[in-house]
């Protein structure tokens, strides 16, 4: 018999959907069960009100155009008071469409990837499982033959890396993935069990863990040069001023190729084809080739999104962060500098800075970041989630 494993997920932003995906990807490959998977955005249930189904389309134009705003209220809203009520809203607006996929899919086990639904699970997991309890200890009341339901096993992946908002906190989860061990003891800290908490890093798919040709076969592929030091650059609508940063490097002399994604930002993509670039550049709007173009690379320029940050680690390509976000974008880029794994670039000469200590000396620099950034990506963290899965299954 099938396994049933229901996915929780959002769009706001490309990181749950991507943890995700990787997630149903790890379970395809997995020998022990025959799993069937199901990805739900309870935010597009037609239950759910319009404001809240917004904030997936809004996220974006928020951060780029209205950061102060952003920052202003990820900082205003990560307290207890404002997470309890923001909790109880959640589960009043959502409850009804967590409701619905219950039902009709009945899982075995939940893997939530948004913190937004940690408020409509609780609410179920009291009325279908807590509640029995309660008729049971009630002398006049509930049925002596009732039958106790199954537990279903709720697993939470967080995906941040180090600055965790305190809405993703909760006791509901029977475990918790976390990236980091900062992250780990963010949550105990929260209130949760140490022991029931795993640090796989954020869901990446199991190809950065399985991919197994080298940098020069892969740009071979990819129709890149294959002896030439390569930079990569992920764009996207939540970049500003990246072409300002590419342009240093254009100038800089170096003797290196650039691959440039847009990200699907049709005017950056535009902006790119009309430069005139004095270095061997491939330039695309978006692929489905980002594993293989990041295994391929020597360095990643690029913002230090949950995502890429995890992917860029995974494959163990050093980064170069841009327009770096407040809030969670701050702790990642805090954990790739402090790990030696890449720079912060606040500025122009600080990308021309970085590429000098990186390439000169028969690119000491660049080795170094390398190794660093291998030792701490986490290229099984979908596997890893998996074999969690699988254990709570196996009960």
């Amino acid at each position: 018999m099938k396994k049933k494993v229901l996915i929780l997920t959002a769009d706001a932003g490309f990181g749950h959907r991507s943890a995700a995906n990787a997630i149903q990807a790890a379970l395809a490959e997995a020998q022990i069960y025959e799993f069937d998977v199901r990805i739900e955005n309870l935010l597009n249930y037609p239950s759910v009100p319009a404001l809240l189904r917004n904030t997936q389309t809004d996220y974006d134009q928020i951060v780029k155009d209205l950061p102060k705003f952003y920052e202003f209220s990820y900082e205003s809203s990560d307290k207890p008071l404002p997470t309890q009520i923001a909790q109880i809203g959640l589960s009043a607006m959502l409850y009804k469409a967590f409701q619905q996929v219950m039902d009709d899919f009945d899982p075995d086990i939940i893997i939530n990837t948004y913190p937004f639904y940690h408020g409509p699970a609780q609410t179920w997991y009291f009325i279908h499982e807590e509640s029995w309890k309660t008729s049971r200890r009630t002398k006049n009341g509930g049925d002596p033959k009732a039958v106790k339901p199954k537990h279903k096993p709720f697993i939470t992946v967080i995906t941040d890396l180090v600055s965790v908002h305190m809405i993703w906190m909760s006791l509901l989860p029977d475990a918790y993935c976390v990236a980091t061990e900062a992250m780990k003891e963010q949550t105990v800290k929260a209130g949760f069990d140490r022991n029931a908490i795993l640090c796989t890093g954020i869901p990446v798919k199991p190809v950065f863990a399985t991919e197994t040709r080298s940098k020069s076969e892969l740009r071979n592929m990819l129709g890149w040069d294959p002896d030439k030091t390569t930079l990569l650059s992920i764009g996207s609508k939540r970049i500003s001023n990246l072409l300002d940063y590419l342009a240093v490097i254009n100038h800089s002399g170096f003797d290196i190729q650039l691959a440039m994604l847009a990200g699907g930002d049709e005017e950056l993509y535009r902006e790119m084809q009309k430069i005139e670039w004095h270095i061997p550049v491939k330039i695309y709007n978006y692929s489905h080739e980002i594993p293989a173009m990041l295994k391929a690379s020597d360095a990643v320029v690029t913002k230090a999104g949950g995502l890429i940050t995890s992917e860029s680690l995974a494959a163990g390509v050093p980064m170069i962060l841009v327009d770096v976000l407040p809030g969670q974008e701050e702790g990642n880029a805090l954990f790739v500098e402090e790990n030696n794994a890449g720079k912060v670039a606040r500025n122009q000469i600080d990308v021309l800075k970085t590429l000098a200590h990186w390439l000169n000396n028969e690119q000491a620099g660049l080795k170094v970041a390398t190794e660093n950034a291998k030792r701490i990506g986490k290229p099984r963290s979908s596997m890893d989630v998996v074999d969690l899965i699988i254990k709570f299954l196996s009960v």
